[in-house]
């Protein structure tokens, strides 16, 4: 374990002298846009859109940053800002670790994974995103300054590592085995250590192992999601936000969140892409 620096307790006191009640609104608000669970819901949409390959990568890049935030939080054992010492708004978060912050190289992997796709505006409003995430982590009083960094740091380098992975699968159909063998090996190992070790935020790794685990058996039974837009795709949207929503409903009135959450996982990837193609697409 290593304590903060002279220079980050500066800088959180420096930041958090500018508080008000809009900025504590304001930060609180921005920094969802690192939260996983947004991207998921993203990752959801594009799957259900018949966008499958889009919604596995931008999946993976989750997963990775993921595990590796997870591996390093207790290795390095970097205790969260005392709230003897600065004001701690999110009270959220369930490590009392900080280094390096999943925030930070969540809304970064998402950006280094987009990179590529982006314009040259694009790219600057991301990157301001970025660090308004950054920003509001110290803000909020749960990172220093170099929880943000390193964070940042790792989750660009992992975005960047998912984009050549899918440039290099870019003409191999989504569907075929040797994909499934060859990303979702490596799927399977980053879960497997992230979940045998207990890393991060148990829930989330729930969520994400039944994700892969309906992907990759939606595939293993030939099958694949209708190309939608207009009335029809948001159709399909409404019912299948509706079905997530009830699951976690169910979920959190009984007290099987775990259960709910792997179920989840399984829903956007195989229950409701099977039901709606044998089902409700005729």
């Amino acid at each position: 374990m290593f304590e903060a620096l002279e220079a980050e307790l500066w800088f959180s006191t420096f930041v958090q002298s500018f508080s008000t009640v809009s900025l504590d609104s304001f930060f609180l608000t921005i920094t969802w846009l690192g939260n996983p669970v947004l991207w998921i819901s993203l990752a959801a949409f594009l799957y259900w859109k018949g966008d499958e390959k889009k919604s596995f990568f931008l999946m993976l890049t989750i997963l990775f940053a993921t595990a590796v935030v997870g591996i390093l939080k207790p290795l390095i054992g970097r205790l969260r800002p005392s709230e003897e010492m600065f004001r701690v708004l999110d009270n959220l978060t369930e490590s009392q670790y900080s280094f390096p912050s999943g925030h930070s190289a969540t809304i970064a992997g998402i950006f280094g994974y987009y990179w590529e796709k982006f314009k040259h505006n694009a790219r600057i409003t991301g990157l301001i995103i970025v660090l308004l995430v950054l920003l509001s982590r110290i803000y909020l009083g749960v990172h220093f300054l170099g929880d943000v960094l390193v964070g940042a740091l790792f989750g660009f380098l992992i975005g960047r590592l998912v984009h050549y992975l899918e440039k290099k699968y870019a003409k191999i159909r989504f569907n075929q085995i040797k994909l499934l063998e060859e990303i979702g090996l490596v799927s399977v190992i980053v879960l497997a250590i992230f979940v045998s070790l207990g890393l991060r935020q148990l829930e989330l790794s729930i969520g994400l192992f039944g994700y892969f685990a309906g992907a990759f058996a939606f595939k293993l039974i030939n099958m694949d999601s209708t190309r939608l837009s207009g009335q029809k795709l948001w159709a399909k949207q409404l019912f299948g936000f509706a079905g997530l929503g009830m699951i976690g409903l169910t979920g959190y009135v009984y007290e099987l969140l775990l259960i709910a959450l792997f179920i989840g996982g399984i829903w956007i990837t195989f229950i409701y892409p099977v039901i709606y193609e044998k089902l409700l697409r005729k």
